[in-house]
């Protein structure tokens, strides 16, 4: 279902010509960065379906097979990783959330500055430390694979940033590893990217243990990463830009059993670095025009949009 609107094709799925021109431009910045061999961070868009209401039923039924065939002793490091963070006597939630902080750490256990590279295989970005957002969620799919939970990656075209879903007990939930963020909704059973678009205003209702775990990569406001206004902060980017409702949403099947698939090339500088630059300067007209918060623009302009806080 939907082969003729799935990686490259996907925005035929989008009505909107503003949204799917914002689609489009993530499609070349992506190209732009990696190139069009620019292997894994640009093939995992061949599997890739934009989650709207045309598309929901089957993303959510048979998009992603909930089996795992998954072979031990095929990728043998990252089996080591899943053994150092999950335990037996875990619920599939506790997992889920052992692994997430797993890889929302992994910038402070890799080798060398994960600024100069980019790209590599999952083994490869666990030894450099890496945080861009596609990697880590690809590493996150696959060690939450081996461990028994189906995964995948769930991406924000638009706004520009990649992200996961993971089932836990039957239901899919919404996880950013990159920041440590997986939230519920208001029965306290994990939030599916689904539930989260039809309301993000669940972002303002998360449970204490759900703040404790955000870590911004980076500091915006203060010293601290985890200073209140930091979290506050990306805690908004999702309420109000990741889950934009006029956001260009997909999400994509990754498997850790398919690394046949894919070529894992080191990238270090820009393919185009003057196409790269265009498209990220009309992207950010773009984003204007869709409606993104002033904030997305200009951080200092943030606290106009603190009407709720992380106060629990």
């Amino acid at each position: 279902m939907f082969d003729q609107a799935r990686g490259r094709n996907q925005m035929k799925l989008i009505a909107d010509p503003v949204i799917r021109r914002g689609c489009d431009l993530w499609l070349e910045r992506v190209i732009a960065f990696y190139g069009e061999d620019g292997g894994v961070d640009v093939e995992v868009i061949d599997d890739e379906v934009i989650l709207n209401e045309q598309s929901v039923d089957y993303l959510y039924s048979e998009f992603t097979p909930t089996e795992i065939p998954y072979v031990p002793g095929s990728r043998v490091m990252l089996e080591q990783v899943v053994a150092e963070n999950v335990r037996k006597d875990m619920s599939d939630r506790q997992k889920a959330l052992s692994l997430m902080r797993r890889v929302r750490d992994n910038r402070d256990e890799g080798l060398a500055s994960p600024g100069l590279f980019r790209g590599g295989s999952e083994e490869e970005l666990l030894k450099r430390g890496a945080l861009m957002c596609n990697e880590v969620a690809r590493i996150y799919a696959c060690l939450c694979q081996i461990a028994g939970m189906p995964a995948r990656l769930h991406c924000s075209h638009i706004s520009g940033h990649m992200m996961n879903e993971v089932c836990i007990e039957g239901k899919w939930g919404w996880v950013d590893s990159m920041k440590g963020i997986a939230p519920v909704d208001d029965d306290g059973a994990p939030a599916s990217a689904w539930q989260l678009l039809q309301d993000p205003t669940l972002f303002e209702r998360q449970p204490k243990e759900v703040w404790d775990d955000v870590r911004p990569p980076g500091v915006t406001f203060g010293s601290d990463e985890r200073d209140t206004r930091n979290v506050n902060f990306h805690m908004l980017r999702n309420r109000y830009c990741y889950f934009h409702p006029r956001e260009a949403m997909a999400l994509g099947n990754y498997f850790v059993w398919e690394m046949h698939r894919y070529t894992f090339p080191w990238i270090i500088d820009p393919v185009d670095p003057d196409l790269l630059e265009r498209s990220k300067r009309n992207a950010m007209l773009n984003r204007r025009e869709l409606g993104w918060p002033d904030f997305y623009f200009n951080p200092l302009l943030v606290d106009q949009e603190l009407s709720w806080q992380q106060t629990k």
